[in-house]
């Protein structure tokens, strides 16, 4: 895996003299650390990194599948003192074992209604507020039963399909009477997909309603 940035960051290193917090002029080197969903291991030293480094590869690292893990970097002296941790380097680790790139935010308000001939629509929001990449589109997923297939989705969308955020995609006829239960999930090309699993069902009607019986007709002079 590739860590990087946290160059330039003017780190304070604690160095104690007569009580006073004093800032460390040199130093030589910075240290890696890790910890699991925000507990961070300092016993256990990751990687070393030199200073004009703005990046280092971590070999032989066994990460399990579904697992967070924050990675963090001080700047250490000669002498060992170190400063306080960098800004947190967040490493996700998808049910495959594949640790997820960085992702567009989620999709919002996921809602669905019938049509007619089986067909069920999907309408969603997106909004950019606050992204860190901006998506490439949303892989639709259906479950007829059977679960959720989250390595095969039923459909791919553009984002650029939606410029004004809103979103909507139609099924083609689908069996009649049957729940179907739909996810859309936000990805980009070459980083990562969302992982949110929120889920929204109804049943493909292709016949509809019944024909209304017992229509009487009276007639009365003005």
């Amino acid at each position: 895996m590739m860590i990087s940035g946290y160059t330039n960051m003017g780190i304070w290193a604690p160095y104690i003299s007569m009580g006073i917090w004093q800032r460390l002029p040199f130093c030589d080197c910075h240290r890696i650390y890790r910890g699991q969903d925000g507990n961070l291991d300092y016993d256990n030293l990751v990687a070393v990194m030199d200073l004009t480094d703005s990046q280092i590869s971590i070999p032989d690292q066994v990460l399990p599948a579904n697992t967070t893990w924050h990675y963090i970097r001080r700047q250490a002296s000669g002498c060992g003192l170190e400063s306080d941790d960098s800004p947190i380097c967040e490493v996700v680790i998808d049910s495959a074992g594949d640790m997820i790139g960085d992702t567009p935010n989620p999709p919002l308000d996921l809602a669905i209604e019938q049509l007619s001939g089986g067909k069920l629509r999907l309408r969603w929001r997106y909004t950019r507020l606050a992204e860190e990449i901006a998506p490439t589109g949303f892989n639709i997923y259906m479950d007829s039963g059977s679960g959720f297939n989250f390595e095969t989705p039923t459909a791919t969308m553009s984002y650029g399909i939606g410029g004004s955020g809103e979103f909507q995609w139609t099924s083609d006829a689908l069996v009649h009477g049957q729940l179907y239960r739909f996810c859309v999930q936000s990805y980009r090309t070459g980083a990562g997909e969302t992982q949110n699993t929120d889920f929204v069902a109804a049943r493909a009607d292709s016949v509809g309603p019944d024909a209304i019986t017992g229509l009487r007709a009276t007639w009365q002079e003005a």
